[in-house]
């Protein structure tokens, strides 16, 4: 079976104390069957599976193990079987990944069932005992995130997206958004479309750190509930002026920065394990160049 994923990259961040290095180290010098390799995270267990570590960084494969009933298994004649699991056993998803040590970026291959971005940052935090957060953050082209952040006038946000429970779960989306979908869910609504428009004069702007956080508050429930399938965040669109007051407009979607691997499926967790490590690599080979201009050109601007 032909099956194809994309491949996001990211930027790790510590908002205290922290160094992911260290903590890849350390997860990769125990046992590969030690317990001390799994985090609880939203009900489901993920765990550091296998990994490789080099000098430059860490080439690893983070295992999802779904708790939730396993449902039935059927055959085309319309039999139906339960899928019968131990206590300590559940369904599982891998998803690889690279960590570069020099530049902290993150390339992690994109699996609806598997590990998101947001169970990652989590899963880090516990497992390295982290006092603050661990930010994971996608890592976007100069024409969106960056460049909406130097605007001068921001006229307006258009959002669009479904509703799903796991949103309210997000511990790193703002409490306006958090409650607006909330209230969402709260009136059986199975979408939002939201509009901010800034007042019509001359010059006028909606609230900068406000229109900041709402974008990306979106594009991370984007980043961690979209899949190559189905896009839970259909439209992220701003709107605004720059410095020489042209309008200018802003699909951030369309501009986030990922590639695509095409690979055979097939029964064999270590083969299958070969092809993702093979992908994962290339794809930070391939844009490594690329990746490192974008995030020193982000902290650049930042400075």
């Amino acid at each position: 079976m032909n099956k194809s994923a994309k491949i996001d990259f990211f930027t790790v961040d510590f908002t205290d104390s922290g160094d992911l290095e260290i903590i890849l180290r350390n997860l990769h010098s125990t046992p590969i069957d030690s317990n001390k390799r799994n985090v609880d995270v939203d009900d489901d267990w993920i765990r550091l599976s296998r990994g490789k570590l080099s000098e430059d960084g860490y080439l690893g494969d983070m295992m999802r193990i779904s708790m939730a009933p396993a449902g039935f298994r059927a055959n085309l004649s319309g039999e139906i079987t339960a899928v019968d699991l131990g206590k300590d056993e559940g369904m599982a998803e891998s998803a690889a990944f690279y960590y570069d040590f020099e530049t902290g970026i993150l390339v992690l291959q994109r699996n609806g069932r598997a590990v998101s971005a947001t169970q990652l940052s989590r899963y880090f935090k516990r497992a390295g005992d982290v006092d603050g957060e661990v930010e994971i953050k996608p890592i976007l082209r100069p024409t969106n995130i960056e460049k909406v952040k130097l605007l001068p006038v921001i006229r307006k946000i258009h959002i669009s997206a479904s509703v799903v429970d796991e949103m309210t779960t997000f511990s790193t989306i703002d409490a306006n958004t958090k409650q607006l979908i909330t209230n969402a869910a709260q009136a059986e609504s199975p979408g939002i479309e939201i509009i901010l428009k800034s007042a019509r004069d001359k010059g006028a702007t909606l609230n900068q750190a406000v229109a900041h956080e709402t974008i990306e508050s979106w594009l991370t429930i984007h980043n961690d509930l979209s899949d190559e399938d189905n896009d839970i965040v259909n439209k992220i669109v701003v709107t605004g002026k720059d410095e020489g007051g042209n309008t200018t407009e802003f699909d951030m979607l369309k501009d986030r920065l990922f590639t695509v691997m095409n690979y055979q499926w097939i029964p064999d967790d270590r083969e299958l394990w070969k092809k993702r490590s093979d992908h994962i690599q290339k794809a930070w080979d391939l844009n490594k160049s690329m990746l490192k201009q974008l995030v020193t050109s982000a902290d650049e601007q930042e400075e």
